[in-house]
């Protein structure tokens, strides 16, 4: 079994797959994600200050670690996406997906021409065949079902198109970014309110059979409310905040000397 088939059999068993958010440039933070147990790191190249290398560092320190290493792109670009996919990760997830046709541009960046999604995924895998160690020519026919591609719905226009977006071939799972989709609804003209279109997100997601994330807190509460609702993955806390909240408490514990 690959990485990815690892969270789809915990998934099956009715688990709850856990990650972390990473927006540190030094990759020891997503080793010792795999140390801790997490399933996955979510590498923030959108919001984080993540260049290429230190993405590539990350994916190898997570996956040498024994989890999942999913990066998060600026965009459904094919030009951004060829380095990444050669690097290898295990999933892919793609902010703002507001439409269909950002779905499709999103899947066709995963796959190459030749495939049944017929993409313009450039051929130059590296890392990705374990540099040359693997077959090229049995990764370039197995490649795509390697990796998750995740669209990340956060904004109202994302949860109106959500059933065409759905629609489209080639998608592994549907992420709800909760912050941004409430920034959009608040200014919707009250036309929605954030917990009725999350629980109506999480619905149709799980009818359509598609798997789900969310973003979390680190408490019991946090998880059984999600997974109530279909959620079958959730990242939770970003390795600058934990570290800054030890670093504080570990000061705080002598503030009386």
């Amino acid at each position: 079994m690959n990485r990815i088939d690892n969270l789809k059999k915990k998934i099956a068993e009715g688990r709850l797959v856990k990650g972390v958010f990473i927006t540190m440039s030094d990759c020891v933070s997503s080793e010792m994600a795999g140390y801790c147990g997490y399933d996955f790191v979510w590498i923030d190249s959108e919001h984080g200050p993540l260049d290429r290398q230190e993405i590539l560092h990350h994916i190898m320190a997570a996956q040498g670690a024994g989890c999942c290493a999913i990066v998060r792109v600026r965009a459904a670009e094919p030009s951004i996406m060829k380095s990444i996919l050669d690097m290898g990760p295990d999933g892919v997830i793609f902010p703002f997906c507001n439409d269909a046709d950002t779905a499709r541009r999103a899947v066709a960046a995963c796959s190459y021409p030749d495939s049944i999604y017929h993409g313009m995924r450039g051929q130059g895998p590296c890392r990705a065949i374990r540099y040359g160690v693997d077959d090229e020519g049995e990764y370039l026919a197995h490649a795509y079902e390697k990796v998750w591609k995740i669209m990340q719905i956060e904004t109202v226009e994302g949860y109106e198109n959500l059933d065409s977006i759905m629609e489209v071939p080639g998608i592994d799972s549907l992420f709800i970014g909760a912050a941004d989709l409430s920034r959009s609804i608040a200014g919707s003209n009250g036309r929605y309110d954030l917990d009725t279109v999350y629980d109506d997100i999480c619905r149709r997601v799980k009818a359509k059979g598609l798997h789900l994330g969310a973003a979390i807190g680190p408490t019991p509460e946090d998880a059984r409310r999600v997974m109530s609702k279909g959620v079958e993955w959730v990242v939770f806390g970003q390795d600058s905040i934990v570290l800054g909240k030890a670093l504080k408490a570990n000061l705080d514990a002598l503030e009386d000397f």
